[in-house]
């Protein structure tokens, strides 16, 4: 079997989320376990997705209302560069920014947004996407230098890919019901593996394995668990 690395239960998630709330939710999840309370996705065209986030609404409602997007030193760096890229507002190069940049560093400092993980993402016809995992302190930067920048980049963008999808997408996947659990359960099904390998790649008994796909056939009106595979990737819900 292979190794896991850290971004895998991201891409994975991603693969197999059957609306954008399942998104999130993948996000929310992979940044606590990498020491990052918030995660934002953020569209730098100004389209109908431009913003996803469990930043505090407070602070959401006042970056959009005073457009902080044009003096927001991660934004620029995004602009600037395409690699992956840790940070920190507590850099002291901020103190030679004009008095508005460091008036922003202040009070996003104090809405919790003190460092963190920024992966730049080309979208191509010259507009551009930022996924960024965030924290109210520096510690965070410690796992964070250790992710690989390639896969990040490969993460982020899938999750683009996926909240730029058709709206269709999420429709399908809405009569069946199935779980995110049992979704990730018919995705290595599908992908040959056996239920037994199913729980090692979870970390799950193999009993919640067993039920889990039983419940997924059920739901899919299926007669074997190939078939219901063949149902879900039909649905597009793997």
């Amino acid at each position: 079997m292979g190794k896991k690395h850290p971004f895998d239960s991201l891409i994975e998630a991603i693969s197999t989320a059957s609306d954008p709330d399942a998104l999130t939710a993948a996000l929310s999840e992979f940044g606590e376990r990498h020491g990052f309370p918030f995660f934002a996705y953020l569209r730098l065209d100004g389209s109908r997705w431009r913003a996803v986030s469990n930043y505090p609404s407070e602070w959401q409602d006042r970056y959009y209302r005073n457009n902080y997007g044009r003096i927001d030193p991660i934004v620029r760096a995004v602009k600037r560069g395409v690699h992956p890229f840790c940070w920190s507002l507590d850099d002291p190069v901020f103190e030679t920014e004009r008095a508005e940049v460091v008036a922003f560093r202040d009070e996003a400092i104090a809405h919790g947004i003190r460092a963190g993980f920024s992966i730049p993402i080309r979208v191509g016809f010259s507009h551009q996407a930022v996924l960024t995992f965030a924290s109210s302190d520096t510690h965070c930067l410690n796992l964070a230098a250790m992710l690989d920048i390639v896969e990040a980049a490969a993460a982020a963008a899938m999750l683009h890919v996926a909240f730029s999808l058709p709206r269709m997408r999420w429709h399908q996947a809405a009569p069946s019901d199935l779980t995110s659990f049992e979704r990730m359960c018919l995705r290595w099904v599908a992908e040959g593996k056996t239920m037994q390998d199913v729980a090692d790649l979870l970390d799950a008994k193999y009993s919640t394995v067993r039920i889990s796909i039983d419940k997924a056939r059920d739901k899919l009106d299926a007669v074997t668990i190939q078939h219901a595979t063949a149902v879900a990737i039909r649905l597009s819900l793997i």
